[in-house]
């Protein structure tokens, strides 16, 4: 600790030079966080998905295709199943928004029993029921549009050659990292439009059927009893769990995590060469300065240490900034808003800080260490003897 106030003295030397380099290793670590978190939050928001036993059935062939709305009487009838609703993408779109949020039609004396975290006033859980053009929609969503119950929500189809006119007669409440600007809507009321508009074409399409389970226990069973049932017929299905259904969205994005990856390498080493430029400079300018810390004592080891130190608070402060800050600032300040119903919620986890944090420091000791040899194996006489 007695050779802090040196250090600190060191790194204030040249302010302008320091102040760049941590600049520099902040706003690349701040980047990072937040591409490093695009693939982090779906594993923790998956994983978060097992404390509520559901299960997701969807046609074999992909979400392009149908599952029969009759075969959801038939999964609420098997052993395991608690409660189960249709879960009908309608894509529309709110004036020229397209796509703005996520709207699904569901049974709605089901839907807030299957997604039992999402909770909804009695009264107004009651009235949505009971209007067949109503709709509940997130808290997020009526906050950032200021919708309130009672007002009308006119969707024009972009998939389907019809619109909807909803009418809000709810907002539920979510957790944290959940969805919170979903549209629920009657899927009687989408059966109708699909009914009039194709004829019986594209009617009778349930969408995915969305299962709660009485527990975890039953869900491998169930899941292989279900597509059983279905393997011989036109429309076979396929069971997961939630966790591996939202999982399978993050394969759509091929090799995105890979390219994360690559970036993050290239990110690191820039940061390598950044930090060690800065340092060599800074070890150039202080060649007598060594040289006279070895002549009245200094060991080898303990000049090593007093430049390691400097590169490694350097480079810890810029990811401290950083990656820390992107943490507490995405905490405080909601993008998910911005991408048009892209992401539900956006966050950086704790994990990703914390190694962004721990990339900073390794960063700052690699690019202190080639200085560190050189001031360490540096003669008093050449030291003495340089001009700089």
């Amino acid at each position: 600790m007695k050779y802090f106030t040196y250090i600190f003295r060191n790194i204030r030397r040249n302010k302008l030079r320091s102040f760049l380099t941590i600049a520099s290793v902040s706003a690349c670590l701040f980047l990072a966080s937040i591409l490093a978190s695009f693939t982090a939050i779906n594993e923790e928001a998956a994983s978060g998905t097992r404390d509520f036993n559901r299960l997701v059935t969807m046609s074999s062939q992909g979400l392009g295709a149908v599952v029969p709305i009759v075969r959801l009487n038939e999964i609420r009838g098997l052993g395991g199943v608690e409660f189960a609703t249709p879960f009908s993408w309608y894509g529309g779109k709110l004036g020229e928004e397209i796509q703005p949020f996520a709207q699904f039609g569901v049974d709605a004396e089901t839907i807030f029993k299957v997604y039992e975290e999402l909770v909804v006033p009695p009264e107004d859980q009651k009235a949505f029921i009971q209007d067949r053009a109503g709709c509940v929609i997130g808290r997020k969503m009526a906050t950032e549009r200021k919708y309130q119950v009672g007002d009308k929500i006119p969707l024009k189809g972009t998939i389907y050659p019809f619109n909807l006119d909803l009418t809000v007669r709810g907002i539920y409440d979510s957790p944290p990292k959940s969805d919170g600007r979903m549209c629920f809507f009657h899927w009687d009321y989408l059966e109708e439009g699909l009914k009039r508009d194709f004829k019986g074409d594209r009617a009778g399409n349930a969408g995915v059927i969305m299962i709660r389970c009485n527990n975890s226990k039953v869900m491998p069973d169930l899941s292989k009893n279900i597509d059983a049932a279905y393997s011989n017929s036109d429309t076979p299905t396929k069971t997961q769990t939630e966790e591996a259904f939202s999982k399978m969205f993050a394969e759509y994005f091929g090799n995105f995590k890979d390219v994360i990856s690559l970036v993050g390498i290239v990110v690191v080493l820039s940061l390598i060469f950044v930090t060690g430029n800065a340092m060599a400079m800074a070890m150039r300018e202080r060649t007598t300065e060594m040289a006279v810390l070895k002549a009245i004592g200094f060991s080898n080891g303990r000049i090593m240490f007093l430049v390691l130190a400097e590169s490694t608070l350097i480079a810890a402060a810029g990811g401290l900034i950083g990656a820390v800050g992107s943490k507490l600032m995405l905490d405080a300040y909601d993008i998910s808003k911005f991408f048009a119903g892209f992401l539900a919620f956006f966050y950086v986890p704790w994990s990703v800080a914390l190694i962004g944090l721990a990339v900073s420091i390794g960063i700052g000791f690699l690019s202190g260490l080639i200085p560190a040899i050189s001031a360490a194996r540096l003669s008093v006489i050449n030291g003495l003897r340089k001009v700089v």
